[in-house]
């Protein structure tokens, strides 16, 4: 999907608004304005995908538009559009009166977090769903990429850019699935099971390492193997890392091929482990079936 944004609001030329659409343009996208008039956007040609609606000044000034949007949003029969919203907790609430919660990708509270943001809409931009107010967060929105017969990988950065890299360089050979803080990880595996997590040691908020010690006391998740992804070549870090026994970690940036060979080899040391364990149990059960003399 084309990275083209429609920015909509009231106040287009106030500090904070233009400097999160400089920041916007600055990750590659497009960025048309308009204040929340419906007719106006209506007569846009070649309308963009991502709508980004900017509750501010006069809240009230946006229930047309809200409507307007929803209604597109429902007869988007190929799931091809997005609304964001930005605002206060109040002007957010509100603003679900007139647009159903289900038809909104991602609300975000003012002062926006801009990373959050852009990284939703990467994401979705390279074939992804994801919504901020799901515990999911982030999951392939296309069941056909899901192969049963492939491993499953949950990648976790707050780094979009890392997250595009990494999901471009293994989506070939495994399932991914992608996190993008350590609450939403946390918040994932309740509800779904991977092969392997490959974790960012260094994230706002909840760091991976507090992401791996919550993991490790709960039993869903407490044998699930993590691959620590640090950007410090730093002994103290790389000890604190190497102290909880993750089954490897990689320093960033890494290198594409030892990004793959690092998972692959992984999966084949596991696989040989297991055909190992099978071949020792045949062995001990075609001994007690000898006959004993």
């Amino acid at each position: 999907m084309e990275k083209r944004v429609l920015f909509v609001s009231e106040v287009l030329d106030s500090f904070l608004i233009t400097a999160l659409i400089k920041a916007i343009e600055g990750a590659g996208y497009e960025v048309l304005t308009t204040q929340p008039h419906p007719k106006e956007i209506e007569d846009i040609e070649d309308l963009p995908n991502i709508f980004l609606v900017y509750l501010d000044n006069d809240a009230t000034r946006y229930n047309t538009t809200l409507e307007f949007f929803a209604d597109k949003l429902a007869a988007d029969n190929n799931n091809s559009l997005y609304l964001y919203l930005v605002g206060n907790p109040a002007e957010i609430e509100a603003a679900y009166r007139y647009v159903p919660h289900a038809l909104v990708a991602g609300s975000f509270k003012r002062p926006v977090n801009t990373t959050d943001l852009i990284t939703q809409m990467d994401l979705v931009c390279t074939g992804y769903s994801l919504d901020a107010d799901s515990p999911e967060n982030v999951k392939t929105d296309d069941a056909a990429k899901l192969d049963s017969g492939k491993k499953s990988l949950l990648l976790v950065d707050d780094d979009s850019a890392m997250l595009r890299s990494m999901q471009g360089l293994l989506a070939k050979n495994y399932n991914i699935y992608i996190t993008n803080s350590g609450m939403n990880t946390i918040t994932f595996l309740k509800d779904h099971s991977v092969d392997l997590i490959l974790l960012d040691y260094e994230m706002p908020v909840l760091s991976g390492l507090e992401v791996f010690q919550i993991l490790r006391t709960e039993p869903a998740t407490a044998n699930i193997p993590v691959i620590f992804l640090t950007s410090k070549d730093d002994k103290d870090i790389v000890m604190k890392v190497l102290s909880v026994k993750p089954v490897n970690y990689l320093l960033k940036p890494i290198s594409p091929g030892i990004l793959i060979q690092t998972v692959d080899n992984f999966f084949k040391e596991q696989e040989y482990k297991e055909k190992h364990k099978d071949l020792k149990k045949k062995k001990e059960v075609l001994e007690l079936l000898e006959p004993v003399d």
